[in-house]
């Protein structure tokens, strides 16, 4: 959740090839850089326009990636709200957290084939028994040694 609020639009960038990614800074500082897709970055365009703000890629913009009403960087708080209420529109009724976006994330990208190494990097894991879980988590039941048994219980 830190992450996203102090995420500047400086922290945006294309690579040789035109590949958008993202500056992520971590837990003590520790920088990577996460792909963006090209969906996410319309809705970020959009949302800068609607703010006013130049969507051109700028090292010297340190402007909030994802801000307030006022356009000020969100607070955790903030964040917070965010959450409930897009769950509440979406109609979920179960607790979530900001943190819970991140299971998601790790879970999904499992889903759709990510590899554990791939899911590490992207998520800034220390440990790759970290991402491993995602994998397991992804895989759950349908992937369960249970399935292998050679005769079925009458």
């Amino acid at each position: 959740m830190a992450e996203l609020a102090g995420a500047q639009w400086r922290h945006l960038l294309r690579d040789p090839r035109g590949d958008l990614g993202l500056l992520v800074v971590g837990r003590g500082g520790k920088e990577r850089v996460v792909a963006i897709r090209e969906d996410l970055w319309r809705v970020l365009a959009a949302e800068r326009e609607r703010r006013g703000l130049s969507t051109v890629l700028s090292a010297r913009d340190t402007s909030s990636l994802v801000g307030g009403r006022e356009g000020t960087a969100p607070t955790t708080m903030t964040i917070w709200r965010w959450m409930r209420a897009s769950a509440w529109a979406a109609g979920i009724d179960k607790p979530l957290s900001p943190h819970w976006l991140r299971h998601t994330f790790g879970t999904l990208t499992a889903l759709g084939g990510a590899n554990v190494f791939q899911i590490q990097e992207a998520m800034g894991h220390a440990q790759i028994t970290t991402s491993q879980r995602y994998v397991h988590w992804a895989r759950g039941l349908a992937d369960s040694a249970v399935h292998k048994l050679p005769i079925e219980i009458a």
